[in-house]
């Protein structure tokens, strides 16, 4: 039977169906299809040599598993495992259709309760699906270093701090008055209320995001900050912070040069600017992202500026590939019950 004749056969199939039947064959058949893409992208997976846990190499193939994969038993240690064994697939229960159809959702940058619904999962569980899939990708972003002869520039951008989740059933206590989201914060200007986000964009286009203490960016934090990531003979444009000046200076850049980006008449920093502009934008679609998960929500905008320039179509079979390949440390149990950074702040004052 070719293609076409399945697909009439399939149609007069599904034309005897009642309607929820039907609703039902076709979320079926899209399950399939999810199934397949996602197979597709990932390929044919890596080769297994060698036992996960113990390292040993006497390993020999031991059935498969419900979804088809090959189980391997390892002779020395005497346990199962498969090639998906300490990866992020391994570790969930949820059919890699459920991902697939998450990796869409991911791609799109939905709404947690669109995704939740899209993949008929309940909302804690996209929760944590999403910040699985930010773990495991912000892997595959190329690292930022800018040594002899490359150039970059280097500027702050702020988030007010955020408290924002369910506080109702843990043991912590707001440490001032709530507000609601993208509320301004009630002290004027970079108050220590501000979080400072380091940021720098090099000739080649990559970028660097670090959650930097509070407030305007001081000395020892631009230090720690660009430490290992500023080799001697570069070229650094920056803003007028003063605390860059003996920081690159420290580094042996080649060369320092300073803007004031209220006087555009010597020159900006326009690239290091385009990615605030974006990155703000970004942020607006989830109204509000606590303080404690900014930084993943950084590695995931970091991680959209490398891979979707392409599209989300492209994107999709991305994040199926790496999806497939990569690992996940965090298990659920330590997703929750954060404690929320930088409160040695709000202990002094109560003091």
């Amino acid at each position: 039977m070719d293609a076409d004749d399945l697909v009439i056969t399939l149609k007069k199939s599904l034309a005897k169906l009642s309607r929820t039947e039907r609703r039902k064959a076709v979320e079926l058949v899209g399950d399939v299809v999810r199934a397949a893409m996602f197979d597709d992208a990932a390929g044919d997976g890596h080769e297994v040599e060698r036992c996960p846990r113990c390292g040993s190499v006497a390993i020999v193939k031991k059935g498969k598993s419900r979804n088809g994969e090959q189980r391997y038993l390892c002779r020395d240690c005497g346990r199962t495992f498969s090639g998906s064994t300490d990866r992020i697939l391994g570790a969930s229960k949820l059919p890699r259709e459920t991902w697939m159809a998450y990796a869409e959702c991911f791609a799109l940058m939905l709404p947690l309760r669109e995704c939740a619904g899209r993949c008929g999962v309940c909302l804690k569980t996209a929760w944590t699906m999403r910040h699985r899939l930010i773990e495991c990708l912000r892997e595959y972003s190329p690292t930022f270093h800018v040594g002899q002869g490359q150039a970059c520039e280097l500027d702050e951008t702020y988030f007010p701090e955020s408290f924002k989740g369910n506080h109702s059933k843990g043991s912590f206590t707001l440490p001032r008055k709530a507000r609601h989201r993208g509320k301004q914060v009630h002290r004027r200007g970079l108050s220590r209320e501000q979080i400072c986000v380091m940021t720098g964009v090099s000739d080649t286009d990559a970028t660097f995001f670090e959650v930097s203490g509070r407030g305007v960016v001081s000395r020892r934090r631009a230090a720690e900050a660009l430490r290992d990531r500023i080799g001697a003979g570069a070229v650094v444009a920056t803003d007028k912070a003063a605390a860059y000046i003996d920081v690159l200076r420290d580094l042996k850049v080649a060369s320092h040069e300073s803007y004031d980006s209220k006087d555009r008449s010597e020159g900006t920093i326009n690239r290091i600017n385009a990615v605030h502009s974006l990155l703000g934008s970004f942020m607006a679609r989830f109204r509000g992202v606590s303080t404690k998960h900014l930084g993943a929500y950084l590695d995931w905008f970091r991680w959209c500026r490398t891979f979707m320039a392409a599209g989300s179509r492209a994107a999709e079979s991305t994040v199926a590939r790496q999806l497939a390949n990569g690992s996940c440390s965090t298990r659920v149990r330590g997703m929750f019950g954060l404690e929320p950074p930088l409160m040695d702040y709000w202990d002094g004052r109560a003091a």
